[in-house]
């Protein structure tokens, strides 16, 4: 299982450069100033990342379907390929959901990315429990309970911070 932590400046160009192996950075500086920000490390190594923002009230102003409880918003999950499928990601969520369960939040919401993969990305998200909320489309939000998250045995990964 991962150690899920959260960021540190050392880990910047680690980060940057997953992001930009899974379509979803450009290759700059990563800056991650004003957002949450966790990562999986393996055998000493960042092999994941997440951002979000744990208090967030996206979709209220873009008029999309009410949903119950405060929110915590995911912006970016990115998982080295050579590590997939060996719950990186389910281990990002679930730190996620603690943390989302600690600020008093029952929904964790989201915008899976479109680009490369897009069809993964929107694949993953619905074996941990995400569905779509709201109007379908471009932009479509997803979402699930934190309780969903967190009640999925095997998603429990050592802890660092936080």
């Amino acid at each position: 299982m991962p150690l899920i932590r959260d960021i540190v400046q050392a880990d910047y160009s680690v980060v940057e450069e997953l992001l930009y192996s899974n379509d979803l950075g450009d290759g700059r500086f990563y800056d991650p100033e004003g957002l949450d920000v966790v990562v999986a490390e393996l055998h000493g190594r960042v092999v994941g990342v997440a951002e979000f923002q744990l208090h967030c009230d996206f979709g209220h102003d873009e008029g999309r379907e009410a949903h119950p409880g405060e929110q915590t918003f995911i912006l970016t999950m990115a998982v080295a390929h050579t590590d997939r499928r060996g719950g990186v990601g389910r281990a990002l969520l679930a730190e996620i959901a603690r943390r989302a369960q600690r600020a008093g939040h029952t929904f964790l919401a989201l915008v899976p990315q479109d680009g490369a993969d897009a069809a993964g990305r929107q694949a993953f998200f619905q074996a941990c429990g995400f569905t779509l909320y709201g109007p379908a489309g471009p932009g479509a939000a997803w979402g699930c309970p934190v309780s969903e998250i967190l009640a999925v045995k095997d998603t429990a990964a050592p802890k660092a911070g936080g």
